[in-house]
């Protein structure tokens, strides 16, 4: 898919994408998937991603806790005059604990980098997503599926995805399409630090994701566009199910766990004891 197209003056005009959490794991994927496919790649994270030094990606420092550097950060995207034809938010933490252990540094991380982040940039930029452009947010499946000890990550998630669903009834006017990707757990060190912290045995119920699978579905849903995607679409199934009726969840909790248990003996040693 090459995205360049012939400009006046015969040089090639290549759509910009903006990337938030590029500098490693899904992001650092999709940037370059997205680079490979004929974008301009802004990368939008506090570190600079080093796997990314190539044609094409360019690296946009900004700490996602800081709204002044959003704002300054989005204020420098509008004044280079570009449109932004893509805008995917890929950034996301997580801090396992209990809800009378959380510490409240770690809940205002997980807000401002989960919700007000993508909430506040997509604000700033949405004048300079052209009619055709994309909003693409890379959730999680803890929006729709509760975790014991990840309550803050699970609120973030949830809200995340009403504010997609809004975003999309308004956008739609101007033809500007807004999409939703739900994985499931995906194997990457964020996933390793979470389990490593106590994260909830849930994650490997399934086999987790490669970065590269979650990427291959947003550049399917780049091609078309619009609407939620689970991956896997069983899981996402259940978990909506779960948050039509809680009591199946209570019910399926030890079936579901003894499989968690499992799969994290098997794939992940590191984790601390199970819950």
């Amino acid at each position: 898919m090459d995205m360049a197209t012939a400009r006046e003056d015969g040089r090639s005009e290549r759509p910009l994408a903006v990337v938030t959490g590029g500098s490693g794991g899904i992001g650092a994927v999709i940037a370059s998937r997205l680079a490979d496919a004929g974008y301009d790649v802004v990368v939008v994270s506090r570190r600079s991603p080093p796997a990314l030094v190539r044609e094409g990606v360019s690296h946009m420092p900004c700490d996602l806790t800081d709204t002044a550097q959003i704002v300054s950060a989005a204020e420098q995207l509008v004044a280079a005059g570009k449109n932004v034809n893509v805008l995917i938010h890929c950034a996301g933490v997580i801090t396992p604990a209990a809800v009378d252990a959380l510490r409240q540094d770690d809940v205002e991380r997980q807000v401002s980098v989960n919700l007000v982040a993508p909430i506040l940039l997509t604000s700033r930029l949405m004048a300079s997503i052209p009619c055709g452009g994309h909003v693409v947010f890379i959730n999680s499946m803890a929006a729709v599926m509760p975790l014991a000890g990840s309550a803050v990550y699970a609120a973030t998630k949830a809200g995340l995805r009403s504010f997609a669903l809004s975003l999309s009834l308004e956008a739609r006017r101007r033809k500007i399409a807004v999409s939703s990707i739900f994985p499931g757990a995906v194997d990457t060190t964020m996933l390793r630090d979470e389990m490593a912290g106590g994260g909830s045995v849930l994650n490997y119920v399934s086999a987790p994701a490669r970065p590269e699978e979650i990427a291959a579905t947003v550049m399917e849903t780049l091609r078309r566009p619009g609407g939620e995607r689970f991956r896997p679409a069983l899981d996402g199934l259940f978990g909506k199910l779960c948050m039509l009726a809680p009591g199946l969840l209570r019910l399926s909790l030890p079936l579901l766990t003894y499989l968690g248990g499992r799969g994290v003996r098997r794939s992940c040693p590191t984790a601390r004891a199970p819950r």
